[in-house]
């Protein structure tokens, strides 16, 4: 079934839209004309003009009358007969229509109900998770518009199909259309919620659920535990646990894996490994995921022997390590410096099938870096092409930022020249270590053709690069420069550092920019920044220096002036 394009369908109604009116000429029903009759030839008429004229939609309001095209019989027979075994571009198509033309002419379809299993099914199929994102994005815009109103087992199929295709604006779309729904629903909601990072009003949706009897299942609640793990929001967390017990639906595993990753992310690792003792305690069987986020955890802390005791607690229970769990393994040893134990592990990786790849010489190469170790660093960058592993960017960043710590700027270049000569792009990574340290040694002229590399490509400089850069012309006697690129700061609504506002006032100064100096100041004042004492000091001597202004009367007027 290949993805169907609403604008392409729209675009074939556009003489239809344009000249939406009625021109059929059938005078009512007369009373004594068979109604049931009337609905079936109807119907039987549209189809054979749907099925003989291709893009025939535009002709149908000429034959018959919107009250009967969109009478819920004719609806239903007609749509019925197009489900199967026709292509679903036809359906489509003609949903569309029926949804335009109630657009223009209502008349009072909001609470008609399609009960029809057959279409039931059909939409059902239309979304499952075999069709295609695009196509099920589709579908979805058709059902939050349709003229008459679904089974809730559809509404929720079509909720489920949104989160899927990572649609939650279409689940609020569709909610809005939808009659009351049920516990399922109320699930699918929070989802979108929390997938929009609305945690609390999800947190609300499921109170008032509760209210009405509707308990979502542990996925929903699982999902919310998770938003407001992201927000550190832990005392919310410990009262949804308790709400979920309550109410009869029990943490799994997963629930309890959201937590311990979210402790752990915000530096709350011994709450983290609390809750994980804990749920050893309570019979849960802990898998492979649920260990790796502890090891990871307590690697990233360095705490590398309790991260072995856990290794070891895993391997004694028959779980086999994959190829990540080495990964974080050899990354928290390399970060503690503990190289020799990095290789012990990077070793058995290896003896155990696993091959090394990108990732675990990424993760070696930046141990290397981080102490300085740059022979080795070199020698494991250099041997990747002959065991057949690819450099990919994070390898040249790594290097880069790691010779531009310790001031080897031309071993940074050397190698940005190559990543581009390879055919990588480089990012906001690449670039920032170089300009930085650049600005730091004044080379401005090599620093600015970076940052103008950084606009055509249309990547944009973190606002610490431009304080380096500002502090960078001032450092070379060329404040004017750096006042440019002050002026720029502001129209993009980034402040730079108090430091970098000051120094670049004490500079103008200096170089005899009194103006320009005055200039920065009232902006500094006026944006809240604090004047230091040493920059009133060197403000007031170069004012003073024709010896007409006194420096008391000068420093208690700025001084009052902030």
């Amino acid at each position: 079934m290949h993805p169907l394009g609403l604008r392409r369908i729209a675009t074939s109604l556009r003489p239809f839209n344009k000249h939406f009116i009625c021109t059929a000429t059938s005078s009512p029903l007369p009373p004594q004309q068979d109604e049931e009759s009337l609905l079936i030839r109807t119907s039987q008429s549209i189809l054979q003009t749907l099925l003989t004229k291709p893009r025939s939609e535009s002709l149908l309001p000429s034959l018959h009358s919107p009250s009967l095209l969109l009478h819920p019989s004719v609806m239903t027979h007609t749509l019925s007969s197009l489900s199967r075994p026709h292509p679903p571009v036809l359906f489509l198509r003609y949903l569309l229509f029926l949804s335009e033309l109630h657009q223009l002419h209502p008349v009072g379809l909001s609470s008609h109900h399609l009960n029809s299993p057959s279409l039931t099914s059909f939409f059902l199929h239309l979304l499952s998770p075999k069709q295609k994102p695009e196509f099920t994005t589709e579908v979805l815009k058709l059902v939050s518009i349709a003229p008459f109103k679904f089974c809730t087992k559809v509404y929720n199929a079509a909720l489920s199909a949104a989160l899927r295709v990572r649609r939650s604006d279409l689940v609020l779309e569709i909610y809005k259309v939808m009659p009351p729904g049920d516990a399922v629903t109320v699930g699918f909601l929070i989802q979108a919620f929390c997938e929009e990072g609305k945690t609390m009003e999800a947190y609300r949706l499921l109170k008032d659920g509760l209210k009405n009897g509707f308990v979502p299942d542990v996925i929903a609640l699982t999902k919310l535990v998770s938003g407001f793990c992201n927000e550190r929001n832990f005392d919310k967390v410990s009262q949804l646990l308790h709400l979920m017990i309550g109410v009869g639906v029990v943490p799994d595993l997963y629930t309890y894996q959201n937590i311990i990753h979210g402790l752990f992310v915000n530096g709350l690792g011994e709450e983290g490994l609390r809750v994980f003792n804990e749920i050893k305690i309570r019979g849960y069987k802990i898998d492979l995921v649920t260990y790796c986020t502890v090891i990871d955890g307590l690697c990233k802390m360095g705490r590398m022997e309790e991260a072995k005791r856990i290794w070891d607690e895993m391997a004694s229970k028959g779980i086999t390590p994959n190829k990540y769990s080495y990964c974080m393994v050899i990354n928290g040893y390399c970060k503690i410096g503990d190289f020799e134990t990095a290789y012990k592990v990077y070793d058995e990786m290896l003896e155990k099938g696993f091959k090394a790849n990108t990732l675990t010489c990424n993760i070696m190469i930046a141990g290397f870096c981080l102490h300085e170790k740059f022979d080795d660093a070199i020698k494991m960058f250099d041997e990747m092409p002959t065991e057949g592993i690819v450099r990919d960017l994070i390898t040249y960043n790594t290097l880069i930022k790691g010779f531009c710590k310790v001031g080897n700027i031309d071993k940074a270049m050397d190698l940005y020249n190559e990543l581009v000569s390879c055919g990588l792009e480089p990012n906001v990574s690449t670039f920032t270590p170089i300009i930085e340290v650049l600005c730091e040694e004044g080379q401005m002229v090599k620093a600015v053709e970076l940052m103008k590399c950084m606009e055509e490509k249309k990547l944009e400089t973190l606002v610490r690069t431009n304080d380096c850069v500002i502090n960078g012309f001032c450092k070379i006697g060329k404040p004017e420069e750096g006042m440019v690129f002050l002026v720029t700061m502001l129209k993009n609504n980034t402040k730079p550092k108090n430091e970098t506002v000051n120094n670049l006032v004490e500079s103008l100064c200096l170089f005899g920019k009194i103006d320009d100096s005055l200039l920065v100041l009232n902006t500094m004042v006026e944006m809240g920044f604090d004047l230091e004492k040493r920059l009133c000091d060197v403000l007031v001597e170069h004012l003073c220096k024709d010896g007409l202004l006194s420096y008391d009367v000068l420093v208690d007027e700025i001084l009052v002036g902030i």
